[in-house]
């Protein structure tokens, strides 16, 4: 009997094991979809690249491992950044508390990100290579060896000034040795070390160590640790001062090197980008930043090859790099890039600082954390590492030097709220629903109530008047940011730069690029072309099934096609950062979304202006949140004459995950009065049914990726299914055209070539 007992608890304990074992089946199914995004392209190098020590590739790593992608299921969605100061759902109030959210921080991050780093070895040995002076400054060259058979290697070269010291200390790769000698000018011990792609010492620790995983990266941190440790055996070293600072990739490894080690007591870290200060959730096309996937098959030995499993789920990552740099607090830490290079998102970058800060705060030090965003390429001048030497002198108490953490998008819902005070309430508004509407006239009349919610919404435009005349510009008026940014060079077109004097709307510039001839004998149809959360770069980059890239391919296959290009950089983007930076404090009742809304309609109002323009075919196409501003902008301006947009909404009365209320409002402060709905999201005036009901019955193309992670899949589809129903009404059904492909967020070229047939059928059916 006893042993039937046992067996049947047996039984029901292995069934309890099963049931909580995830499906395989599942994993499987992700790994498919995964290989179905990722980019195709290999990852060759020499051995030092290697995407980890066994293998040549994240597909050799894959295949070798048998390792599937993560339980998505189980993992929680966080669209914005993990609270830093939460720890198993209860926030953090107390050190000890702190103490456990860190060490829970440092373990996620090695498994998921960086890889595992061994302890720090015992048997620390140094041999002195050279040993000279040069103007009075003695430079030694060192080679430390340390871990098994002492078999593991470190070179150093050190810039220490006339005295005595103790100095602080300047610690860079190999790559930043003029750097270090303008740290040296300053009064600090400079030292460089071989942990760069110019000369790098740490390549083969992984085999020293084979049970440690830990990646490119994050061996060159831990080499930064073994050259402090070095740098505590001497006496003219002042160990409350030992700053650490990199640029780009070495501005990655700087990070993680100060996070893992806290006798590193100040961390300056330079256009480092994703994987540095730029988080992983801001990483994906929209954002046109470097993503997980183009990094793993350009840089695959940089990160963990789990990592790359998160491509498309960014959302899912159970770490962040806020959570990173969490680590390195109180001790004082600098973020400093430039806002329009290549391969950054200074409102990302922000939105890090801004959850960092608050880990500070907790720890009263916010005095300790600084931003720095410098305008420029992505290479420093020697203006940008003085300054930031300045901001170590400020905390080392070393100088007092005026030092303002300057930032663009700073934006608090709670605050605007606050401002506004009984100025804005929800009575002045009634929501309008689209149910029971059965006839052409029931739709009509429900249309003048969406416009009137939609308009309440975006806020009271101030009064102004229409622009002078519209025309192209000298080319030496131009804005030179423009330059920087590189715009789309498209072949077999005629360039029209509109700016000073002749510019659209309240001095609104624009590119508009035409097909040959571009004269007044033959009118041509011309698209609005609103770009994704791009914010570093305007309409210049876009991002295609490879790669972020420039627009060049897409204005090209539309001029091809017989259609002029349109291209302005919204507000808060691109040339246009600074302008949206103060725009509540100038225009308090009106809304960013609002201002975008406007500005499409001067661009069609320039439009008609242009006697080759035909003013009955212009049309609007928007990726991402240029999407979201298309349909609020055609759904206001019937002057639109078709739309096509990719990844444009997801519904705003659905409370589910993501939260485009949420997402509108209180992450990006496009529309401000949405947020009175965050908590009861169905009596919000309006939501993109209505407002898709308002395009009606004028073509609109919707392309809602299988995999967008920024939309709710189920609930777009019953979106346009009703939508679908207003069109069925106006007799119009062919005229509503929508694409779910198996993709995620980003304009690819199959779906450009889609795009570009639909307006061609408006065209040819007008």
């Amino acid at each position: 009997m006893k042993k039937k007992i046992f067996w049947l608890i047996g039984l029901i304990q292995f069934s309890i094991l099963l049931s909580a074992q995830p499906d395989k089946s599942a994993k499987e199914q992700y790994l498919k979809e995964q290989l179905l995004i990722n980019d195709p392209r290999d990852h060759r190098a020499e051995t030092s690249l290697r995407a980890t020590f066994q293998d040549s590739t994240w597909n050799d790593w894959q295949k070798r491992t048998g390792e599937l992608p993560p339980d998505f299921d189980s993992l929680p969605s966080y669209y914005d950044l993990p609270d830093p100061l939460v720890l198993d759902g209860v926030p953090v109030t107390t050190s000890s508390q702190w103490e456990q959210k860190k060490e829970w921080i440092r373990k996620e991050y090695q498994y998921w990100i960086s890889g595992k780093r061994p302890p720090a070895p015992t048997n620390l040995k140094y041999t002195i290579l050279e040993d000279r002076y040069e103007n009075s400054v003695q430079i030694q060259k060192i080679e430390l060896h340390f871990g098994p058979e002492g078999k593991g290697k470190m070179t150093c070269e050190l810039l220490i000034p006339p005295g005595k010291g103790p100095f602080p200390v300047y610690l860079t790769q190999w790559t930043h040795r003029d750097w270090a000698q303008i740290a040296l000018k300053r009064g600090y011990l400079a030292c460089v070390y071989a942990a760069s792609d110019l000369k790098d010492d740490t390549w083969n620790y992984q085999a020293l160590y084979p049970e440690y995983d830990f990646t490119c990266l994050m061996r060159r941190a831990w080499g930064a640790s073994r050259v402090v440790d070095y740098l505590y055996t001497r006496s003219d070293v002042d160990r409350s001062k030992i700053a650490i600072t990199g640029h780009s990739r070495n501005g990655k490894q700087s990070l993680w090197a100060a996070a893992y080690d806290e006798r590193i007591t100040a961390v300056v870290t330079c256009s480092c980008g994703t994987g540095g200060v730029t988080p992983y959730r801001y990483s994906d096309p929209p954002f046109c930043t470097q993503t997980l996937d183009d990094m793993a098959s350009k840089s695959a030995h940089w990160f963990h090859p789990r990592l790359r499993y998160f491509f498309g789920r960014e959302d899912k990552l159970p770490v962040d790099q806020n959570l990173l740099l969490s680590l390195i607090a109180p001790r004082p830490l600098l973020i400093h890039y430039s806002y329009v290079e290549r391969q950054v998102s200074p409102w990302a970058n922000e939105q890090c600082y801004q959850s960092v800060k608050k880990v500070y705060r907790f720890l009263d030090a916010e005095g300790n954390i600084g931003i720095f965003p410098r305008m420029g390429n992505h290479a420093l001048a020697a203006r940008d590492v003085e300054r930031c030497i300045d901001f170590l002198d400020v905390k080392f108490g070393r100088k007092q030097i005026p030092w303002e953490n300057k930032t663009f998008y700073d934006w608090d819902f709670d605050s605007w709220k606050a401002n506004q005070g009984a100025s804005v309430r929800t009575g002045e508004v009634r929501p309008v629903y689209l149910s029971g509407v059965n006839s052409v006239q029931d739709i009509e009349k429900r249309k003048e109530k969406i416009q009137r919610n939609l308009i309440w919404l975006l806020g009271n435009e101030p009064p102004g008047v229409s622009s002078g005349r519209v025309a192209e510009t000298h080319p030496t008026r131009v804005d030179w940011m423009d330059q920087i940014l590189i715009r789309p060079q498209v072949e077999r077109s005629k360039l029209i730069k509109i700016g000073p004097y002749t510019s659209m709307g309240d001095h609104l510039p624009g590119y508009l690029y035409c097909p040959l001839p571009a004269d007044s004998n033959k009118k041509v149809p011309v698209v609005i072309f609103l770009h994704q959360y791009a914010h570093a770069h305007g309409f210049t980059l876009g991002y295609s099934s490879n790669n972020c890239e420039y627009n060049t391919e897409l204005f090209q296959s539309l001029v091809d096609s017989g259609f002029a290009v349109l291209a302005i950089d919204m507000l808060g983007f691109g040339t246009r950062i600074e302008e949206g930076s103060l725009f509540y404090e100038r225009y308090p009742e009106w809304s960013k979304m609002g201002k975008m809304v406007a500005d499409v309609r001067v661009c069609v109002d320039a439009m008609r202006t242009f006697d080759f323009i035909d003013p009955d075919k212009i049309f609007i196409l928007g990726n991402s949140i240029g999407g979201t501003v298309a349909l609020l902008s055609a759904s206001l301006d019937q002057r639109v004459a078709g739309i096509a947009v990719v990844s444009g909404f997801t519904p705003l009365r659905k409370n589910t995950y993501p939260s485009e209320i949420k997402i509108l409002c209180h992450l990006h402060g496009f529309i401000p009065k949405l947020g009175l709905w965050a908590d009861d999201p169905e009596s919000a005036p309006v939501d993109f049914l209505e407002i898709l009901a308002g395009i009606a019955p004028r073509p609109l193309m919707v392309i809602a990726p299988e995999f967008d992670r920024h939309a709710n899949r189920d609930a777009v589809e019953q979106t346009i299914s009703s939508v679908a129903e207003v069109y069925s009404i106006y007799g119009q059904k062919e005229n509503l055209q929508f694409e779910t492909p198996m993709e995620i967020n980003r304009l690819t070229n199959d779906m450009r070539e889609d795009i570009i047939h639909f307006f061609q059928k408006i065209i040819k059916k007008e």
